[in-house]
């Protein structure tokens, strides 16, 4: 019987993920999960900006010593004597926290420049923005890419990845507006229970190379006083946060989480993805020649159906801890790494 190039290609999917579960569950069998990378979260180094405890706790502090991962304690004072590069040199993250006095988003403000080169240098940084809190500070600038953040109460926030609420006296204290297009949003208020799409609260953007996480989350206060709900949220986000800096954050270099995993190659598919789009409009412009473009196009075509695939029981950032998104994942990166070569390649020929 002949086959139809279309099950043909069909054929050759089919057979693509069930050799990618062989290999890893003989690698299993061996000696566990294989490793994303060697450098556990002991390995990284956290810039915390705070001139007080917000809402009278040091979660931030409490949360990552739990995880195990190191930090550096800092005020908007102490930071005006560090350059960008001082920040991009020694930390691979760093969080504001929230409610703080007057005096500490007047100087941060006028460092924004600063943290904004320290992102666009391919590093990340966290944004606990819930102001109008017990210290009395408002933001009185912009939040990287120009994002602003409204006040708004809310005592239920809707975590989108999997359809659940985080509950609070008041747990968030404003919502975000003027986002870039790039923006995920990972929770959104929803003040009579029910989501509000329009009032995004937790949102992550991409800046130049690197990642701005913003929250009006009442993080600090709900994470000290609201249970364990809060407590698991928070460490899920400084897990994923701290993927975006390289290489991705391990627990053992023996024995990885299907999560970290899966975060791993989607993280690789869509930084891939980005740097491609870039490329093939400079292609374009430079007249690259058609079949070349045609062939670029057909590896990323190819790996936006994986990825599409991967996604078939929600959104990709929720399901993580999913062993049979891993081999779609895998090969989204792979194709996409693929048709990024293809342009790199063909471009630098003389």
């Amino acid at each position: 019987m002949v086959r139809t190039i279309r099950e043909r290609v069909v054929m050759k999917k089919i057979l693509s993920a069930a050799l990618s579960l062989l290999v890893l569950f003989s690698l299993m069998a061996m000696i566990g999960p294989p490793s994303v990378s060697a450098k556990p979260l002991t390995g990284y180094n956290v810039l915390i900006l705070k001139n007080s405890d917000a809402w009278g706790t040091p979660a931030v502090e409490d949360t990552l010593t739990d995880m195990g991962v190191p930090y550096d304690v800092m005020t908007s004072t102490e930071l005006q004597s560090k350059t960008s590069q001082d920040l991009i040199d020694t930390y691979d993250m760093i969080v504001i926290v929230s409610d703080q006095r007057q005096q500490f988003y007047d100087e941060i403000g006028s460092q924004m420049d600063k943290l904004e080169e320290y992102v666009r240098a391919g590093n990340v940084l966290e944004i606990h923005a819930a102001n109008w809190g017990w210290g009395g500070g408002l933001w009185t600038t912009p939040l990287p890419g120009g994002v602003e953040i409204r006040k708004s109460y809310s005592s239920h926030d809707y975590v989108l990845a999997n359809s659940t609420t985080l509950t609070s006296s008041y747990a968030s204290h404003g919502y975000f507006v003027g986002l870039p297009a790039n923006a995920e949003i990972i929770t959104v208020q929803a003040p009579l229970g029910t989501p509000d799409n329009t009032k995004p609260s937790t949102v992550l953007y991409s800046l130049g190379s690197g990642k701005v996480f913003v929250t009006g989350l009442t993080i600090e206060y709900s994470v000290a006083r609201m249970g364990s709900d809060w407590a698991a949220f928070y460490k899920e986000m400084v897990t994923l946060n701290l993927g975006y800096s390289t290489p991705a954050p391990v627990v053992s270099s023996r024995r990885v989480s299907f999560m970290m995993l899966n975060f791993y190659y989607y993280r690789r598919y869509t930084a891939l993805l980005e740097k491609y789009n870039a490329l093939y409009l400079e292609a374009v412009e430079g007249g690259l020649d058609n079949e070349t473009l045609m062939m670029a196009q057909g590896y990323n075509s190819t790996a936006a159906e994986y990825y599409t695939n991967a996604s078939r029981y929600g959104p990709v950032l929720g399901n993580l801890r999913k062993l049979q998104i891993l081999p779609d994942m895998r090969e989204a990166a792979l194709h996409q790494k693929q048709a990024v070569k293809t342009l790199k390649d063909a471009m630098a020929e003389p």
